[in-house]
């Protein structure tokens, strides 16, 4: 399982030096909104996929806008393994 916090700590590196202290982040957060690239979203993605060890539906993660959306995905995907 993985929290909201913790996406927001993963989201919270990948920001370094782009307001990143200005930066309020929750599960609300849209990740269009934060300026990351492509390439940096799926770096966490990745990330997280490793950390559960799950593999993400692409059909679904493809829905995926904000943080609360990756997590509740994450979770889902999780117990569907379990």
């Amino acid at each position: 399982m993985i929290t909201v916090e913790q996406v927001c700590e993963m989201v919270q590196k990948k920001l370094r030096g782009k307001n990143a202290d200005e930066t309020t982040l929750g599960a609300q957060t849209a990740f269009d909104d934060l300026g990351l690239s492509s390439l940096q979203v799926a770096d966490i993605v990745y990330g997280i996929e490793d950390q559960l060890d799950i593999e993400f539906d692409p059909s679904r993660a493809a829905d995926v806008k904000t943080i609360g959306d990756l997590v509740d995905l994450a979770n889902s995907t999780a117990q569907l393994r379990a």
